[in-house]
Formats: structure tokens, sequence, C-alpha cells
């Protein structure tokens, strides 16, 4: 298909053949996250989730920065003033766009430009792979706002370990593109002209890729606190599934007829 630029107020969703590349759109305030960008976000989720076509997705953002995280007069300075009941339906609502993105069957690349701070940060982890622009700056700000973090307690240990996860939470520390690379926070790091041009070749090769792919990202997130033998009866569970989708019978197959697969994701 030709691609298609739709634009959802403080988000853009460029849709490729078979993937999609969610921009944010408020380059003139470094992309911070305010309410309006979290609803462009939720109609964004809603929208790809229900579009069969799409199998990979990728988040950016728009200009020379991915996200200064929560602007702090739409987002943050708020809070203060919220009842209790409309604080906590607040941080439901923005949970459930969090959980949603992070259980989505198909797989979340982050193209990280620039600054990810605060709540940008947030949204880097719960993708599924994060390649950085050699300029790229992350850090979990809320520290310096005397806030907690609303992911990063919860996956950042995961990723790199509990003594990075708490020495970036407590400090609120920036790392740049080769640090992240060391601990394991990004997967690639490349120079900030092939940025989109890298996420977009892996976004393309996992669209390409069998049913499988969504059934090992529930796995993976599903495991992350089991013991090895406690994976191992949902693992065979997972295996069955596996085996009988449409893609495993083509891969099967286009071996035997010795030509390459076209798996549908099915």
């Amino acid at each position: 298909m030709e691609e298609q630029v739709i634009d959802f107020g403080s988000c853009l969703v460029t849709r490729k053949e078979n993937y999609a590349i969610v921009t944010f759109n408020r380059p003139e305030k470094l992309n911070a996250f305010g309410p309006d960008l979290f609803e462009s976000l939720q109609k964004v989720y809603r929208n790809i989730k229900n579009d069969s076509h799409i199998r990979a997705v990728i988040f950016t953002g728009k200009g020379d920065h991915f996200s200064a995280g929560g602007d702090v007069e739409q987002d943050i300075n708020p809070l203060r003033g919220k009842s209790m009941a409309d604080f906590k339906n607040y941080f439901l609502e923005l949970g459930e766009l969090y959980m949603g993105v992070y259980n989505m069957e198909i797989p979340t690349i982050a193209a990280i430009n620039g600054y990810a701070l605060g709540a940008g940060m947030e949204l880097t982890l719960i993708c599924d792979i994060r390649i950085a622009s050699e300029t790229m700056q992350i850090g979990e700000f809320f520290v310096r706002m005397g806030l907690v973090p609303e992911i990063g307690m919860c996956l950042l240990p995961k990723i790199v370990g509990t003594g990075m996860a708490k020495f970036m939470c407590y400090t609120g520390n920036l790392i740049d593109a080769r640090e992240a690379l060391r601990i394991g926070l990004v997967e690639q790091v490349v120079p900030a002209a092939e940025l989109l041009p890298a996420a977009e070749k892996l976004a393309s090769k996992l669209a390409r890729g069998p049913a499988s792919i969504g059934i090992m990202k529930r796995a993976i997130q599903e495991f992350g606190d089991m013991s090895l033998e406690e994976t191992l009866n949902p693992a065979i569970a997972y295996q069955y599934q596996a085996v009988h989708t449409e893609d495993h019978a083509e891969a099967v197959t286009s071996f035997l007829e010795k030509r390459k697969p076209k798996f549908k994701g099915l």
C-alpha cells in the first residue's frame, strides 16, 4: 500500500505497507507529554490495535528529541490540585495506555532521538526494542520534580539490574547512548541520520515474520519472574499454539519446497 499519514493532533501516524510510525508532534515543546498528547496516543493505540494490517510499530519524536517528559505547566503542576478520585482516574487511564502498548501482540520499537526524559523514558521502557541515536540523552527525571516513576520502578530493574535502576531513579542522571548500550538499556546505537531508517528496516523485517513473534513476546513478558521449572508447562502450551498457526505450516511447506516463506502473521 502507499504511504499514508494520519493526523491525530499531537501524534502523527505514518502507515507503511505492514508497519506504522507513531511520531510525537509537539516539537516546539520538545514533545513533552501533556493531556493533549496522552489523548492523541490513546486514539493512536485504539486505531493501531484494531488494524490487522499493522504488524509492527515504531515510536519516535518529531524534530530533535523523543520527549522531554511531562509538560510541567500542563501535566505536572495541576497534579496537586486534583482530588484523590481525579488523581487516581488520571493515572489509571495513563496506566491503561502504558499496559495496552506493553501488551500489544505486535513488536514495538522506540527510535530514540535526543532527550527521552521522565515520561518519555517510561514510554521507551514499554517498547520491545530500543534503538538510540548517538545524540540520545535518557534519564528518569521524576526525582528532579520530587516524583516517582510510574513504569521505571518495575521494568527498569529487569532491563539494567536493580543497582543501576536505583542509581538512575535516585539521581535522575542523564545517560548517553554509549552508556545506555553498555548497560543494556538500548539494543542498538546509530548516527542520528540513520535512526529512522534503522528502525524501519527492523520494523519491516519483524512485520514480515511469523505469528510466533507475538507468542514469544507474551511468553518472555510472562516468564520474567518465574523459575525455569515454572515455565515448562506454559512454554509447552505456547509451542502447541505456535505449531497450529498458519505461518508454521507455511514455514514447513516452503522449506520442503525450497522457497522463501510468505508469512501472514496468522
